[in-house]
């Protein structure tokens, strides 16, 4: 198993991005799974040796499944001494089916914990679908691979102890071997969201309920806010909303920024893996027309190329180019990346939130001293889900930076989510006042 060396906390979303429904909250239906399609089957558990459990299907197999299917689950070991263990009667990790950025089925991995509680009512554990921020690009940079599940477990005690069943996704290309990441892809990372929080469903449909949120921070956020506006993928689910900590927005920003930065002679360091990874996400969504120098500087653009390089993750990526691309040399952004090729943008513009209207409220907290997200950027992505007639409330916390604003809006989250299951009345600021604190 990968040991997760940065630090736990950090792992829920350093994701480096400086730039600047109307109804009462329960989110839409999303019907019942049309009576043609095949309805998802009884997983078969795993019991084999972890790093087989990612080895990826036949296609045929993917093919086959529902949206949500789990095609595998294997157990987490999570004793009743461990604080995951006092808290959960259920951990393991699922690989399920959902969608890539061009609707084409494909197998994602992910965790899933049940709470040891036992439901309230007949509704079933509502359903909270995680998103995490950057870890990497590579297999063994999945959450799910890790002995901490990314740096999760204390706020996955919580979530328990409070009555959540708690689902997290991986992303399409994070786990399963030989995969790469398609990162920053919008549809893809929202729609594997949106199928994990169905397949927590199927994973015990007697106790699950249908009610589920997405919630992430940084670039986690931005596939919180991505499975809103695809929550209809998760047939037979009712939405009830999307809680976003510090959202990705805005890239074109974050790649002028960093040429500023490098033409002044300040330093990317800490910023040079998740610039690559930019790099990456653009690639592969279109790698007949984006080359990783049309993002990145000759030098860092070589060295992305090597498939080695793709499996260091967040923590070991930054050490890797001071060694092998070193800044003072090597530099870290190509200057001309706006002009040079115009697919680029085209691919950035694409991955920013607010594409679509969400199916269920938006809840955006946002740290005033967040250097990474930055206040600006969140004000604008508020400006922009206001004009998708989007239900939004926000709250802004003095004196929190990027890694910190989960901790310090995890009370708030709790008390918006309770107000969702009790179908209170969401609150919409984006009329009249706009996003303003």
């Amino acid at each position: 198993m990968r040991p997760m060396r940065r630090n736990a906390i950090a792992v829920l979303g350093l994701l480096s991005l400086t730039a600047v429904t109307a109804g009462c909250g329960t989110g839409g239906d999303a019907g019942s799974a049309p009576a043609t399609e095949r309805r998802p089957q009884a997983a078969p558990q795993y019991d084999g040796p972890e790093d087989a459990f990612y080895a990826y299907p036949d296609q045929s197999v993917i093919a086959k499944a529902a949206p949500g299917e789990i095609l595998r689950s294997q157990k987490v070991p999570a004793p009743p001494s461990s604080l995951l263990g006092s808290a959960a009667s259920r951990a393991e990790r699922i690989m399920y089916r959902t969608e890539d950025q061009r609707g084409r089925p494909v197998a994602a991995t992910g965790f899933l914990v049940l709470p040891k509680t036992p439901p309230e009512g007949e509704d079933g554990w509502p359903v909270i679908s995680w998103a995490h921020g950057t870890t990497g690009v590579g297999p063994a940079c999945a959450p799910s691979r890790s002995a901490n599940l990314g740096g999760m477990t204390p706020f996955l005690t919580k979530w328990l102890r409070e009555g959540y069943a708690v689902v997290a996704a991986d992303y399409p290309g994070l786990g399963p071997d030989g995969k790469l990441h398609d990162y920053l892809h919008l549809d893809a990372q929202g729609s594997s969201v949106a199928h994990a929080a169905l397949a927590a469903r199927n994973a015990d449909r007697k106790s699950v309920g249908t009610k589920w949120f997405a919630a992430g921070i940084s670039q986690g956020g931005q596939a919180a806010l991505g499975a809103g506006e695809q929550a209809a993928e998760a047939k037979g689910m009712r939405f009830l909303g999307t809680a976003a900590f510090a959202p990705g927005a805005h890239f074109p920003a974050t790649l002028r920024k960093a040429v500023e930065q490098q033409a002044s002679g300040v330093s990317l360091t800490g910023m040079r893996g998740l610039l690559a990874y930019i790099a990456v996400g653009a690639h592969t969504y279109d790698p007949e027309n984006i080359a990783y120098e049309d993002i990145l500087s000759p030098a860092l653009a070589e060295e992305m190329a090597r498939p080695a390089v793709h499996n260091l993750c967040l923590d070991e990526i930054d050490a890797y180019f001071a060694l092998f691309a070193p800044e003072k040399e090597a530099k870290t952004v190509n200057p001309d990346w706006e002009t040079r090729n115009p697919a680029v943008r085209k691919f950035l513009d694409a991955m920013n939130p607010a594409q679509r209207t969400s199916s269920g409220p938006v809840f955006v907290m946002q740290g005033e001293s967040d250097v990474v997200v930055t206040p600006d950027s969140t004000r604008q992505l508020i400006a922009e889900l206001c004009a998708k007639e989007d239900v939004v409330d926000w709250k802004w916390y003095p004196g929190v930076g990027h890694v910190d604003v989960a901790i310090a809006g995890l009370e708030d989250l709790g008390t918006w989510m309770k107000a969702r299951l009790k179908n209170t009345q969401p609150t919409n600021r984006c009329q009249p006042a706009g996003p303003s604190k």
